[in-house]
C-alpha cells in the first residue's frame, strides 16, 4: 500500500476520532467538573451521558474502537482505487465529495436548533436545577406535580432503570388511533416520570408535553443555551460522516472482494479480521440508539411526528444486513483445516439475526438496562472492557494455534 493512502486515512480517522471524544469531553466538563448538577436529586452528568448514550457513551468507545478496526481496510480501499479501479482516483474523490456533502446536510437538520424538541444537555446544567416543577415547588412539598422538575424526572427514570429490565411497559400511547377507539391501556394508572405519580396515559402524555415546553422555553434564552450543545450541533456531521463512511467502506470492500484477493493477499487476514471486528462495533448503535428513543418516550411522551423515531428500527435492520453481508464474505478461512469453523461462524450469524428479530422489543429493554439510562458504573466498566480487549486483538493480530495431530500406535 502507498504512503499516501495511509496518511490519508489516518488523518480522517484521527479527527473523526478527536471529535467523538471532544463532546462527550464537554458534556463532563460543563455537567460534571464545572458543576453540581443533580446534586439534590441524587444524580449526577453521569445521568446525561446514559441517557443520550448513543452520542456521549458510543462513539468515544466502540466508535473508536471501529476507527481502529477498520484503519487496515480502509487503507486498502483508498490504494485499491488509486491504483486498480478505472477511473478510480476521480470515482474515489466524486463519492468521498458526496459523503461530506450528505453528513452536512443531515448534520444540519438532525442538530438545527429550529427543531421542536430540545435536549436536557443543550440547557445549563444551572438554568435545569432552577426548575421546580408545575406548580413551583410541588416535588419539595410532597404535593401533586402537574409536571415534576425535570432533573427530578431524569433522576427517576436513571434509578428505575437501574432496577428493571427495560422500560417499555412505562412508555405510553399519546397518539392512539381514532379509529379503534378508548384502548383499556389507556385508561390504566401507571407510574408515570414526569409526574412522578400514578396516572393514566391521557394525564401522562399532558406533563410530558408540559415536559418538552419547558425544555423549548428555556432554550429560546440565549444565555440559558449550554456549551455541551453547541459542541454537539458543530459536531454532529462529523459522526453522521463516520456512520455513512463506515457503511460506505465496507460495501465497497464485498463489491472489489474479487480484486482485494487478488492485489491484497498479505493483508487478507488484517483485512477479515478489522472488518469483521469493526461490523460488531457498530451494531451497537442502533441498539443504543434505539435505547434512547424508549427512554426518550418516558420523558418527552410519544405524540409528537418524529421522522427519525419512525426510521430508527429500518436503521437498526439495515445495520444488521449489512453486518450479516459483511460475515459471509470476509468470515472466511484461507486454511482448509478451518473450513468447519467457517461455517459454524457464518450459521451463527443467521441463528443470531433470526433471534434477534424474534426478541425485538426484549433486546431494546436489555440495551437500556446495559448500555442505556439504566447503565451502572460497572456495566460502563464492562463495555470499555470489551473495547480494550477487541483493540487487543485488532492492533497484536492474535493467531490461532494449529491443532496438533496425535497419532496412536496400533
Amino acid at each position: 500500500m502507498t504512503v499516501g493512502a495511509r496518511i490519508f486515512v489516518a488523518l480522517n480517522f484521527i479527527i473523526l476520532g478527536l471529535s467523538f471524544i471532544a463532546t462527550t469531553a464537554v458534556l463532563y466538563y460543563e455537567f460534571g467538573v464545572d458543576s453540581s448538577f443533580g446534586a439534590n436529586a441524587g444524580t449526577d452528568w453521569t445521568a446525561l451521558a446514559a441517557y443520550y448514550s448513543h452520542l456521549f457513551v458510543f462513539f468515544p468507545t466502540f466508535g473508536i474502537l471501529a476507527l481502529i478496526a477498520l484503519y487496515v481496510p480502509a487503507c486498502i480501499l483508498v490504494d485499491l482505487y488509486w491504483k486498480y479501479v478505472p477511473n478510480g482516483k476521480v470515482r474515489f474523490l466524486i463519492g468521498y465529495m458526496v459523503v461530506i456533502l450528505l453528513a452536512l446536510v443531515a448534520g444540519s437538520i438532525l442538530g438545527g436548533g429550529g427543531g421542536r424538541l430540545k435536549s436536557m444537555f443543550e440547557i445549563k446544567p444551572g438554568v435545569l436545577e432552577l426548575d421546580r416543577g408545575e406548580p413551583t415547588g410541588c416535588a419539595q412539598s410532597g404535593g401533586a406535580c402537574q409536571r415534576a422538575p425535570v432533573v427530578s424526572s431524569l433522576a427517576s427514570v436513571r434509578a428505575e432503570a437501574k432496577k428493571r429490565s427495560g422500560m417499555s411497559k412505562f412508555v405510553r400511547d399519546c397518539a392512539p388511533d381514532p379509529l379503534i377507539g378508548d384502548h383499556p391501556e389507556r385508561n390504566a394508572k401507571r407510574y408515570c416520570f414526569v409526574t412522578r405519580s400514578l396516572v393514566d396515559a391521557e394525564n401522562c402524555c399532558k406533563a410530558q408535553e408540559r415536559f418538552s415546553a419547558t425544555l423549548s422555553k428555556m432554550y429560546q434564552e440565549d444565555e440559558n443555551r449550554a456549551i455541551t450543545g453547541l459542541a454537539h450541533r458543530y459536531l454532529l456531521p462529523f459522526k453522521v460522516f463516520f456512520l455513512l463512511l463506515v457503511f460506505t467502506i465496507a460495501i465497497l470492500l464485498v463489491i472489489r472482494h474479487k480484486t482485494l484477493e487478488t492485489h491484497y493477499e498479505a493483508y487478507l487476514s488484517k483485512l477479515q479480521r478489522g472488518v469483521l471486528i469493526g461490523a460488531a462495533a457498530m451494531l451497537v448503535w442502533p441498539l443504543m440508539n434505539l435505547a434512547f428513543l424508549q427512554s426518550s418516550g418516558l420523558l418527552y411522551g410519544t405524540g409528537h411526528a418524529s421522522v427519525y423515531r419512525d426510521v430508527s428500527p429500518v436503521i437498526l435492520a439495515a445495520y444488521v444486513l449489512w453486518a450479516l453481508l459483511l460475515v459471509f464474505y470476509f468470515f472466511k478461512s484461507y486454511d482448509q483445516a478451518d473450513r468447519d469453523f467457517e461455517n459454524v461462524g457464518r450459521m451463527a450469524g443467521v441463528v443470531g439475526s433470526l433471534v434477534a428479530a424474534a426478541n425485538y422489543q426484549t433486546i431494546i429493554d436489555y440495551a437500556v438496562r446495559v448500555a442505556g439510562s439504566g447503565a451502572t458504573f460497572w456495566t460502563l466498566g464492562g463495555i470499555f472492557l470489551i473495547v480494550l480487549v477487541a483493540f487487543f486483538f485488532v492492533v497484536l493480530q492474535p493467531k490461532r494455534k494449529p491443532m496438533v495431530e496425535i497419532k496412536i500406535d496400533k
